[in-house]
């Protein structure tokens, strides 16, 4: 297979002290964004006490917002208080709008929220910007924003989260931020908005055909790159050219990830390697001739595994428990008692342990 490339891709100097800011995405749902998000910025916030870890949800059904407020229930309502209190990234979009759109209110780090104030389950080290289904109305906002026709008008639209990001580097200079957006799976313009704030890629994916196409238009969506050596029409290439007028940095892949796939069914064991194998097989074509578009950490490799999570992710989602801190006993979920099993707990806790050692 070869390479289409349109458009040039600006390379991104991953200095030794600039904070790491992971945007974990794919063009297609259901392959465990959130959970991903969730589990690799709690894990990864208690193996690194002396660093912020900062949770952004970028993605309007709030999710992660959720997990992290205390799950369902309390968690729920905990997001409520603050969507009603405008203090989520949609409300920052909005007061944006109606305040100073072409520049920052001052306010920016009172958006950022403590996540053990609210479930003290969680690290005291992590902060969460939260979600808000808003934010799917934001989305005309950045485009009138960006329709201005004052000057550099799309590129202040798409800075809006860089920022919300900026001003928290600037209030914690003497620690490393270390920052997981949750992205949502269309390439909405406020998912540009977490591209392009962010300087790393986790692409999490399932084995399935699906996922497969979704890497391959997040490949032409970002980096104007096909790897099926299609000509691509003037819409997958729109992105890549504006950014590259705007001068922005792009977000280099750092790992894709085989998410909730591995299973002691034969059949379904098949399919699993013949995705992973199809996964790699990309990786390998896309950096043989465009290295530059992938961090130049040295991994043992670009594709990491993480078991499906099953009944350990209900009870996660309803609890916001770590994974770390899950106990082989019954718990209550909605009024019945499930249990969390040791066996899966190790396999699942060892799994994302591995990427976060990887980070």
């Amino acid at each position: 297979m070869k390479l289409f490339l349109k458009f040039s891709i600006i390379p991104r100097n991953l200095g030794v002290f600039m904070n790491k800011k992971y945007a974990v995405w794919n063009n297609k749902g259901g392959v465990g964004k959130t959970f991903l998000t969730y589990a690799l910025s709690v894990e990864y916030a208690l193996a690194h006490p002396d660093e912020n870890v900062i949770v952004i949800d970028a993605c309007p059904q709030a999710n992660v917002s959720e997990i992290i407020l205390g799950g369902n229930g309390e968690g729920e309502e905990r997001l409520a208080g603050l969507v009603n209190n405008n203090n989520t990234i949609a409300g920052y979009i909005k007061e944006r709008f109606n305040s100073s759109q072409f520049a920052k209110l001052g306010t920016e780090t009172n958006y950022f929220i403590k996540a053990n104030s609210y479930n003290n389950q969680m690290p005291n080290n992590l902060f969460l910007l939260s979600g808000d289904i808003d934010l799917d109305l934001c989305s005309r906002i950045i485009s009138h924003i960006g329709g201005s026709p004052k000057r550099e008008s799309w590129k202040t639209s798409r800075s809006l989260l860089i920022d919300l990001i900026d001003s928290f580097e600037k209030l914690n200079p003497t620690k490393n931020n270390t920052f997981f957006i949750d992205c949502n799976p269309s390439f909405s313009n406020y998912t540009e908005l977490a591209i392009l704030a962010a300087n790393r890629l986790i692409v999490p994916c399932t084995a399935d055909a699906a996922s497969i196409r979704g890497i391959k238009n997040l490949i032409k969506l970002i980096y104007g790159l096909s790897i099926d050596n299609e000509v691509m029409s003037d819409d997958f290439l729109d992105f890549n050219k504006e950014a590259g007028l705007a001068k922005f940095d792009l977000p280099k892949i750092h790992l894709f990830i085989q998410n909730r796939s591995r299973t002691s069914d034969k059949s379904a064991t098949k399919a699993y390697q013949a995705h992973a194998d199809e996964i790699a097989n990309m990786s390998q074509v896309i950096s043989s001739g465009h290295s530059d578009i992938f961090t130049n950490i040295a991994l043992i490799s670009r594709i990491g595994h993480v078991k499906d999570g099953n009944t350990l992710a209900a009870i996660i989602n309803n609890k916001g428990l770590p994974i770390s801190s899950l106990k082989h006993q019954k718990y209550d979920i909605y009024g019945k008692e499930t249990q969390a099993n040791q066996e899966q707990i190790n396999a699942l806790s060892g799994d994302i342990k591995s990427i976060v050692d990887s980070l």
